[in-house]
């Protein structure tokens, strides 16, 4: 792959992302769009953790999914392979930074 198919692979992926992350967060945080980020507060809500850090568990289960990929170079689960990790550490971390800015945090 040369540099205009990595930048154009880049492309794809973000749209792909975009595109599931509006489809799972109408599932996760209701169709109304008001409270984008309403299961990751559920933790904090439930006295689990805080809501910065349900962010971070989420990545890390998917970083704990690619890892076995890299180790193994396959997966068990048929119908979510490493891309669909990497899509959602990439919509995770979005949420996150959103999440962040949201509360003016520094």
């Amino acid at each position: 792959m040369n540099r205009d198919g990595l930048f154009a692979h880049h492309i794809e992926t973000c749209d792909f992302a975009l595109e599931l992350m509006k489809k799972k967060n109408n599932d996760y945080a209701g169709n109304s769009g008001e409270t984008p980020f309403a299961n990751f507060e559920r933790c904090e809500a439930m006295g689990v953790c805080t809501t910065e850090a349900g962010f971070l568990v989420r990545i890390t289960d998917k970083l704990s999914r690619l890892s076995t990929f890299a180790e193994s170079g396959k997966l068990a689960v048929d119908n979510e392979g490493y891309n669909d990790a990497i899509v959602d550490i990439i919509n995770y971390c979005v949420l996150f930074s959103a999440y962040v800015k949201s509360k003016n945090i520094h």
